[in-house]
């Protein structure tokens, strides 16, 4: 990974806890240390940026441009809104900031210290309206959400009377405190549960042997902790081999690279190329890199909206080399090597830094992934707790180990 020399900002580690640097709102000291968290970002992001012509914007003069209104932010969430404003110019998923506030608690989070109820959420975007409405796609075994009797498909109205994703107040802690939250089921009763917010240890993936012999895999992350889990899981498969494997992306974020080349090797006994870029001295690929244990039976994999990153590189990869079949709906769009830095008062800043390709050459920035199959869910499916998305993966995947018994031996 090549990177302009001379950085002004250490690198960020995911799993160190910030220094935030507590400032008292609309003080001298906060006036300060905005104008030097902001010039830090915009001259990190000006040398770092992988597209020369910043998208066709005049991205300096911008920066110049709105720099004195932005540092003039009284408080963390105004500036870093402001920040985060200027750097959506470049229409870059990768290069965004993260306040002291946030990135706290995202490390903490994944630190298995950050409280939650246990419950996982799936939005929907109304196409005529373009209201966002939420509801429970997953309660966590051993949650308070599950303790409460929350229920898969349950609409997510209000928390102590405020609506569901309504801002909180600015660095409001929910360590160990108890809340109401309203739902809606889909015969439009009403439930209220008292739950309380706290820490529960990091679900790293899931899976599910089911009834028809298909083992089901889900991650949300492409990191070490996931390739070790997603080894573990194919050690298993290969002692007690299912009729197929399915993994579930849906909602996974991407991450590292090196993890990619472990988990993409899972699938396939020789190395194969799945992502190429362009540095300075000429273009360098990531290869697959065995596993101990293989899986080499029928497989499928289930993507969604909001997989990203090497969830989407690992998708093109299935399909390039015509391992399985992808289902569902294209994918994000949002693929390019990312580095992230350090910033004075505890937040992050993270740059898009080098244009990634397929190991075939296609370019998914901005693009995606196209399904073999596209399938998403209606909000009836939604709404009953049923998960169709999944159920049409099985599908594929099944289909799949139909097929490998059909063929001829060699």
């Amino acid at each position: 990974m090549a990177v302009t020399a001379c950085q002004p900002l250490p690198y960020d580690h995911e799993d160190e806890l910030p220094e935030v640097v507590a400032l008292e709102d609309g003080s001298a000291e906060r006036a300060e240390m905005n104008a030097r968290v902001y010039d830090v970002v915009m001259r990190t992001v000006v040398r770092n940026f992988y597209d020369r012509t910043f998208n066709d914007v005049d991205f300096e003069a911008e920066i110049a441009a709105r720099r004195a209104a932005v540092i003039a932010s009284p408080d963390e969430e105004t500036f870093y809104a402001g920040l985060d404003e200027t750097l959506a110019l470049l229409n870059d998923g990768h290069t965004h900031v993260v306040s002291p506030t946030d990135n706290l608690f995202q490390k903490r989070r994944r630190l298995e210290t950050a409280p939650t109820f246990g419950m996982v959420e799936t939005t929907v975007r109304s196409r005529s309206s373009g209201e966002v409405t939420s509801f429970v796609s997953k309660v966590r075994e051993g949650s308070t959400a599950e303790e409460a009797g929350v229920r898969p498909g349950w609409k997510i109205l209000t928390i102590d009377g405020r609506a569901w994703g309504a801002p909180q107040e600015w660095g409001e802690t929910v360590d160990g405190l108890t809340f109401v939250v309203r739902f809606e089921d889909a015969e439009g009763r009403i439930h209220t549960r008292t739950m309380e917010s706290r820490p529960m240890p990091r679900e790293i993936g899931t899976m599910q042997r089911r009834p028809d012999g298909v083992l089901v895999l889900q991650f949300s992350e492409f990191d070490d902790a996931s390739a070790d889990w997603f080894e573990e899981r194919l050690r298993e498969a290969e002692a007690d081999p299912p009729v197929a494997i399915v993994l579930d992306l849906r909602g996974n974020v991407g991450g590292q690279v090196t993890a990619g080349e472990r988990i993409v090797g899972g699938l396939f006994r020789e190395p194969v190329v799945f992502a190429r870029r362009q540095e300075f001295f000429g273009e360098a690929v990531n290869r697959s890199r065995r596993m101990p244990a293989v899986w080499d039976g029928p497989v499928a994999v289930v993507q969604s909206g909001f997989s990203g990153s090497m969830a989407e590189v690992f998708s093109a990869t299935i399909r390039e080399q015509r391992r399985g079949l992808v289902v569902g709906q294209k994918s994000n769009g949002s693929v390019v090597f990312m580095v992230s830095f350090k910033l004075p008062d505890g937040g992050q800043l993270s740059v898009g830094i080098l244009e990634v390709r397929t190991g075939a050459g296609a370019i998914l920035e901005k693009r995606g992934v196209e399904p073999d199959i596209f399938f998403e869910p209606t909000l009836d499916d939604i709404r009953h707790g049923r998960d169709t998305m999944l159920e049409a993966g099985v599908r594929a995947a099944l289909a799949g180990q139909r097929t490998a018994e059909a063929a001829p031996a060699r």
